[in-house]
C-alpha cells in the first residue's frame, strides 16, 4: 500500500541516523514536523482531507503551534538533506520517492526494487566478484608458474652443491710441488744468512754425536740449505 511506501521512506530514514525522521509531540506538531521538511501539501489534498479544519485555518495556511520545547516550525524551513546530513544522490531520490504528499505519486515497491539505489550494491557487488575471479585467476596463473620457476631454481642450486662438495672431496690434500717450492723459497727469502751458518753447524754436531753414540737433536729440527 502506498502508506507502507510512506512508513518505509520513514523507517530507512531513522536507520540511517538513528533518530525519527518527523519527531512530532501530537497529531498538530506532527504535520508540523512534515511541512517543515517537504513544504505545505498541494491544495487539492488539503481540501480533500476530511480533518483540515484541525490543522488548517479557513484560507489553508498550517495552524501554528509552539511545542514543549518553546519552538515554532515554519514549514519548508529544513532540506532532507540537512537533516539526514547526507549529499547521496541515489539515497536523497529513494526517499523522496517515497515521501510524496499524494499517495498515488508515491514510489510503488515494484519501482522501489529497480530503483538505483537498491540496484546499485547489486552491480557494485557483480563487479566485485568478476573482479575478484580474475584476480584469483591470474594469481593461480602467476603462483603456478613461480612454483615452477623456484622447483627449477631449487634444483639447479642443489646440483651446483652436489657438484661443489664432490670436486671438494676430490681434491688432492698433498700440497703440489710448485708449492712447496714456492715455500721453500718464500722461507729462504726470509732467513737471514749467519742463521742459516748457525744451524748448518748445529747439524754437523748433531751427526757427529751420533756417530759416538751421544744423544742427538731430531732429524726434523729446523735445517735450511744454503742459498745457492
Amino acid at each position: 500500500m502506498a502508506v507502507d511506501m510512506w512508513s518505509l521512506g520513514c523507517i530507512i530514514a531513522e536507520l540511517y541516523t538513528g533518530y525519527p525522521l518527523f519527531p512530532g509531540e501530537n497529531e498538530v506538531d506532527q504535520l508540523a514536523c512534515i511541512m517543515e521538511v517537504l513544504g505545505l501539501p498541494p491544495a487539492d489534498f488539503i481540501q480533500a482531507a476530511s480533518r483540515k479544519r484541525t490543522f488548517f485555518d479557513s484560507k489553508g495556511f498550517p495552524k501554528t503551534i509552539t511545542n514543549s520545547k518553546g519552538k515554532k516550525r515554519c514549514p519548508d524551513s529544513k532540506d532532507l538533506s540537512t537533516v539526514l546530513k547526507t549529499h547521496d544522490a541515489g539515497f536523497l531520490d529513494f526517499l523522496k520517492g517515497c515521501l510524496m504528499w499524494e499517495p498515488a505519486l508515491r514510489m510503488t515497491p515494484d519501482e522501489a526494487m529497480n530503483h538505483a539505489w537498491i540496484q546499485e550494491p547489486k552491480i557494485c557487488r557483480a563487479n566485485q566478484k568478476t573482479q575478484t575471479s580474475r584476480k584469483m585467476s591470474d594469481d593461480s596463473f602467476s603462483t603456478t608458474e613461480q612454483k615452477n620457476e623456484n622447483i627449477q631454481n631449487s634444483w639447479t642450486d642443489t646440483s651446483d652443491k652436489v657438484k661443489s662438495e664432490l670436486a671438494e672431496r676430490l681434491a688432492p690434500t698433498v700440497p703440489s710441488r710448485s708449492t712447496a717450492e714456492n715455500g721453500v723459497q718464500n722461507t729462504r727469502k726470509y732467513v737471514p744468512e749467519k742463521h742459516l751458518e748457525t744451524q748448518m753447524e748445529k747439524a754437523t754436531g748433531n751427526d757427529q754425536a751420533e756417530h759416538n753414540g751421544e744423544t742427538a737433536l731430531p732429524k726434523n729440527s729446523l735445517f735450511f740449505p744454503p742459498i745457492k
